[in-house]
């Protein structure tokens, strides 16, 4: 009896700390937040006319039933919105992490914000990424070690191209209309 005793108390014990133990354990993502940072205006447009890059839903939906071979073929489901229409609800998160074996060496390579932004927007194939927002969060697998992570959202965009541009500046004046006399700008 106090052997079978002894051999609950060595299960349970298991059953209560051995998932930690595990990468990740049985637990959902997210981690400690440790840092946060908003820079709104890390990407300087000086006033270049670009577009939003949004995943399109609709397109990943109807790209699940194609075959592999058609898929290598396209580009990124995206849409584009112009910068006048877009009304913030397409933000991209991309990440950066290095993980440290039992809690002391770092075993990837080190944290890097350029490398959470670029790959965000190279994702979706953009040129650059605006309304940023950083953060850095911990996530600790018990003695094996923890990772840091850090994550950057932000809207991705593409500039347009000349002959778009020129477009939109033929729109532009277009829409000003003449100037009328005694009408000031």
């Amino acid at each position: 009896m106090l052997r079978f005793a002894g051999f609950t108390k060595c299960a349970l014990l298991l059953l209560l700390v051995g998932p930690a133990c595990l990468a990740g354990g049985l637990y959902e993502k997210g981690g400690l937040v440790n840092m946060i940072v908003i820079a709104p205006s890390a990407t300087m447009t000086r006033g270049a006319p670009y577009r939003v890059i949004c995943l399109d839903q609709d397109e990943i939906r109807r790209r699940e039933s194609l075959a592999e071979e058609e898929l290598k073929t396209l580009g990124p489901p995206i849409r584009l919105v112009p910068m006048k229409e877009y009304d913030g609800r397409c933000s991209l998160t991309g990440e950066a992490s290095t993980f440290f074996l039992f809690n002391l060496w770092p075993v990837t390579t080190p944290l890097d914000a350029e490398y959470a932004i670029g790959s965000a927007v190279q994702s979706v194939e953009g040129d650059t990424m605006i309304r940023i927002r950083i953060w850095h969060e911990s996530h600790y697998y018990s003695i094996l070690g923890h990772a840091q992570v850090l994550k950057a959202r932000g809207d991705v965009i593409r500039f347009l191209t000349d002959e778009e541009r020129r477009v939109y500046e033929r729109e532009q004046l277009r829409n000003r209309g003449p100037a009328r006399p005694g009408r000031t700008r």
